[in-house]
């Protein structure tokens, strides 16, 4: 069970998130974006995958070409793929054929930097930077680096060079400033991706807003025992590796969580709801949704309160109806998925105000998460979970 009040809202929409897919458009090669920008379904990648192929058997030194094709490779089925050895050895196949026709290309030594992964070697990276130190792709993969590293003050350098670079869709920010405003003070907040955690440490180092919160990345948090007691020790807690299961097991994130409440019950824990359900199989009867987050708490809370508090009080959502100047950003399908998660939340909040009869603060929520659910493909879905729930009566 994910939820307690809730519980219903939330499970729904976490099976309808993980079922949506993109569009099949394939006629000719098309451009291929990271999965942070523009997701698509397995068999688009692997169509574009043979036509960018063909590009490069025309032109091998069609530096672009070779670009599309490493993306088609790398982010076909991409989380459930990437650290297999078959996936590695193909992108290790392609980059060495890339050698040999592109050596000096920006493409060849940016796409070297992310096929190694490596967190302490980044001359690939700095190579591709001075070739074009104006790609806003850049700045995330050092700010990645230096954030493992330590350097608050070149993360911040380059977490700033992306935020005046204009390549975060607006969205992405309202929707993390909402994430950050999900929780108490002086919190520790578990991430999950790169559109859960980036924009909101360009929000806290950028912009100054809730620097009090501590973020843990859930895979960052595997880089390196080091790594994670530096970050722990922000909010001065003290990590006993022999009290949790091995570190970088699929349990040991939700022990951490649990050691963190019991051991500095001062220091509230979150999850955002964008964190993958395996990450929280041990722990989900103690997690509350509260807004864009779950509040993990090993004792019952009347979280509709929070839920009320934070939807109504402390979110920013005109960006929902109208987020002006964005209409163009090529990570909009993905923040209209990140949307989706609002919806649990509402409906939530709806639900009380129903019961509570005060059925017209009901309906303007219900009228939101509707909107939602319509501009992410699934309005169907919401009103099926509003028919479960006789709640129909709400929809005008």
């Amino acid at each position: 069970m994910l939820l307690n009040y809730g519980r219903f809202w939330g499970i729904l929409f976490f099976l309808i998130l993980i079922s949506l897919c993109c569009a099949r458009d394939p006629e000719k090669p098309q451009p291929v974006y990271s999965v942070v920008y523009v997701e698509r379904p397995a068999g688009w990648y692997e169509i574009q995958e043979e036509l960018w192929k063909k590009e490069i058997d025309k032109d091998p030194g069609n530096a672009y070409a070779w670009r599309n094709y490493y993306n088609a490779v790398r982010y076909n089925r991409f989380s459930e793929t990437i650290s297999t050895p078959e996936k590695q050895a193909k992108l290790k196949n392609i980059m060495d054929d890339m050698a040999k026709a592109i050596p000096e290309s920006y493409e060849y030594n940016y796409l070297r930097h992310k096929t190694a992964g490596s967190i302490v070697d980044i001359s690939y990276l700095e190579k591709a930077y001075q070739l074009r130190p104006q790609e806003p792709e850049l700045y995330s993969d050092f700010s990645g680096y230096y954030e493992i590293a330590g350097d608050e003050e070149k993360m911040t350098e380059f977490l700033t060079k992306w935020y005046e670079s204009k390549d975060l869709a607006p969205g992405l920010l309202s929707y993390n400033y909402n994430v950050l405003y999900s929780l108490e003070k002086n919190t520790i907040l578990f991430t999950n991706g790169d559109n859960d955690t980036y924009p909101v440490w360009v929000l806290q180092k950028v912009k100054k807003i809730r620097t009090d919160v501590t973020i843990l990345n859930v895979s960052l948090i595997n880089v390196g025992e080091e790594y994670l007691e530096r970050k722990l020790k922000e909010k001065d807690i003290s990590l006993s590796f022999t009290e949790l299961p091995k570190y970088r097991s699929q349990e040991f994130t939700g022990a951490l969580a649990k050691f963190i409440a019991e051991k500095y019950p001062e220091v509230p824990v979150y999850f955002a709801v964008t964190v993958y359900q395996d990450y929280l199989s041990a722990i989900e009867e103690n997690l509350y949704l509260v807004g864009l987050a779950y509040k993990y708490s090993q004792s019952r809370f009347d979280n509709i309160a929070l839920i009320k508090k934070n939807l109504e009080k402390r979110f920013r959502l005109d960006y929902l109806k109208n987020d002006w100047y964005s209409e163009d950003y090529l990570a909009n399908p993905v923040v209209t998925k990140l949307n989706l998660n609002y919806i649990a939340p509402l409906l939530a909040l709806a639900e009380h105000y129903a019961a509570s009869d005060t059925q017209e603060r009901a309906k303007y929520w219900v009228e939101i998460a509707l909107q939602i659910g319509e501009q992410g493909g699934i309005k169907n879905k919401v009103e099926e979970g509003l028919k479960e729930k006789k709640l129909t009566y709400l929809v005008n």
